[in-house]
């Protein structure tokens, strides 16, 4: 690649994806139909399509020969890449920036350029390196610890992130310190030191490493009063590395105390929020300029209720107290806390077995918030960086009685991320309540074996049970992607080997959540298994075998309508042209009896079923469209 035109194409790049994310999620605009945005959607990605044609190209021919190459670097090439990477891990600008264009292959450029730096007997350079995969193991943590059916793709990143911080630390031994010869360099290695707490996040109910992430902490307070490294680093802000060190310390006990701190330590945690209460006070002017620093109010309240010195009613007020005047439109770092954490602190708080009439009004309150934030935050900057709160929230979901269920919450909130993900489920839902209609009327031996039909005569008599349960069950079978958003955004390039394990984990996840609610626990099969081959030999999750669930007829043909529109959808596939229906059948019919079931060919060969089918593909898929506009419009207004 010619150097004069390598910062050029990879800007361009860069550009591109930040089109991709826009085209992606289109806001609904004063004007809009339900046929203009439907069409609108179309066109996005039919342009998605093109954006991702030319991003492959630049990927194999450009990009990835440089990360595969185990040539040394030279000089005006790493610094090009790490602009690159630069440009993929921020969308936003300034001190409030937390949302990445592409931070996989960020992520990959970082690791390139910090293994060429060790290469090379440069210390500012090996620092400058390590800084950049401090971030972006951070934020790749930060995007895989919601994947809680699979905690070790998460742990990689925290095992790296805790070793690079470890590194750090040791740099502060006052004679190497000395050594390095860049002053700049000295604060980036002060900061990243005390930043090394933060990897600990991610560990829950290990009591060695809460107070190992403590003990850094403590040792960054004595740091920060040392008179060697003041004088080593004249000019540093030691003000502000006292602050985030104590904020670090009352932000360790976020949802409710998750990482289980003993209540020793929360009594050693408790005892920093005075200091830092009295550090603000000293210049409240000056504290006030730093993003989310007017959240410190509730982390103090939350640490001073768990260790027992403030009482449950006064910390629910203080919450409600701060909810009640937010910013629904602030999309920065305190808008992200106020619109999702605070929801998320107050709902476990809750007793769910015990709800009050001021409890469900709450609820309410807080999911259609949620949902409203959600719907806006897809184009703003701040999505990756908010789901950690949402998704939370959805696993400790209290169904309201009379009112919103999980199964609606949870459309409602995928709809507000990624339209065609809630167009695919809806499509989803339609064609399998179709083929199990039929199937019902020609085949009904089939159903033997679901729960209460150990007959022909069980069957028949359970028809619209049987129908209900597939429709609903279908519409939950993507369930599980709500954790891993983010990873479906990726639609200007090929997926990555590590992207495609994170989309492998969405059946897990998907059943996991809806075995919590007693509405759609029998629907985890499906979801579980709606990725598996009929055979078994096939698909993912690799341990699950679905020839032993009673849904097994139902799993096999919701896997029919996944692929189904999947490969005739011509949106949110744009990497493919849509097959027709007799297209699909071809591919049915090579399949039958290993990914797909013997007996759908010839199900979906009969004219009627053909007919009914076409049309789901073809004038439903079109409503579904104008209907995901309606609920868009809806939830837009309402707020």
């Amino acid at each position: 690649m010619d150097d004069s035109n390598r910062l050029s194409i990879f800007r361009e790049y860069a550009g591109r994806i930040h089109d991709v994310r826009q085209l992606s999620s289109p806001a609904i605009t004063e004007g809009d139909t339900a046929e203009n945005y439907s069409t609108r959607l179309k066109e996005n990605f039919r342009r998605i399509g093109e954006i991702a044609a030319i991003n492959r190209r630049m990927l194999d021919e450009e990009l990835y020969p440089l990360i595969e190459s185990s040539d040394s670097l030279d000089k005006a090439t790493a610094e090009d890449l790490n602009e690159l990477a630069d440009l993929l891990l921020s969308i936003t600008e300034g001190d409030d920036e937390c949302e990445n264009l592409d931070l996989t292959v960020s992520s990959i450029i970082m690791e390139r350029l910090l293994t060429d730096a060790e290469q090379k007997d440069d210390i500012c350079n090996r620092i400058r390196r390590m800084d950049s995969e401090a971030t972006v193991c951070y934020s790749m943590i930060n995007m895989t610890s919601r994947i809680t059916s699979d905690p070790a793709i998460s742990r990689v990143y925290i095992d790296k992130g805790i070793a690079i911080g470890q590194e750090f630390i040791c740099m502060l031994d006052k004679d190497f310190f000395l050594m390095i010869p860049d002053l700049q360099m000295r604060e980036t290695v002060l900061t990243n030191a005390r930043f090394s707490a933060c990897f600990f996040e991610r560990y829950s109910n290990s009591d060695e490493m809460n107070r190992y992430n403590l003990d850094i902490l403590d040792k960054m307070m004595d740091i920060s009063e040392d008179e060697f490294y003041h004088k080593a680093v004249p000019d540093f802000d030691w003000r502000y590395f006292k602050y985030r060190t104590l904020e670090y310390y009352i932000m360790s006990t976020e949802i409710d105390n998750m990482r289980g701190f003993s209540e020793e330590l929360l009594k050693r945690i408790e005892e920093r929020t005075y200091e830092l209460e009295k550090l603000i006070a000293s210049d409240p002017e000056y504290f006030t300029e730093i993003p989310g620093e007017d959240m410190s109010g509730i982390h103090v309240a939350r640490c001073r209720y768990l260790a027992g010195t403030m009482s449950k009613e006064e910390y629910r007020k203080c919450l409600l107290e701060t909810y009640d005047k937010r910013d629904r439109e602030d999309f920065g770092v305190t808008g992200a806390l106020t619109n999702t954490m605070i929801p998320l602190e107050f709902i476990c708080l809750m007793d769910k077995d015990r709800l009050s009439s001021e409890d469900v009004r709450l609820l309410k309150r807080f999911y259609q918030g949620i949902t409203y934030y959600l719907f806006h935050s897809p184009n703003t900057g701040v999505l990756s960086y908010i789901l950690e709160y949402p998704a939370q929230f959805i696993y400790r979901f209290i169904d309201i009685p009379s009112g919103i269920d999980f199964e609606e919450f949870l459309l409602q909130c995928i709809a507000a991320i990624h339209p065609p993900t809630y167009i695919h489920s809806r499509m989803v839902g339609q064609i399998t309540e179709s083929l199990v209609y039929h199937l019902l009327r020609t085949e009904p031996e089939r159903f033997i074996g679901f729960p209460g039909c150990a007959t022909v005569t069980d069957v028949l008599d359970k028809q619209d049970e049987i129908l209900y349960y597939s429709y609903h069950a279908a519409l939950c079978h993507d369930f599980g992607k709500i954790s891993i958003i983010d990873t479906i955004f990726v639609y200007g390039r090929k997926l990555l080997d590590m992207e495609f394990n994170i989309i492998k984990t969405h059946p897990m996840t998907g059943a996991d959540l809806l075995r919590k609610h007693s509405r759609t626990a029998e629907y985890a099969d499906v979801a579980l298994g709606h990725h598996k081959w009929y055979d078994n030999k096939g698909g993912y999750p690799a341990d699950v075998d679905t020839s032993k669930s009673p849904y097994k007829t139902v799993i096999d043909i919701v896997l029919c309508a996944d692929c189904m529109d999947a490969a005739t959808d011509t949106v949110g596939r744009s990497y493919s042209r849509g097959k027709t229906l007799d297209g699909f059948l071809q591919e049915l019919r090579e399949g039958a009896g290993t990914r797909y079931a013997p007996w759908l060919p010839s199900l979906l060969a009969r004219e009627e079923v053909f007919a009914d089918v076409e049309s789901i593909l073809v004038k439903d898929r079109e409503l579904n469209y104008r209907d995901t506009y309606s609920l868009l419009k809806e939830v837009q207004e309402k707020g």
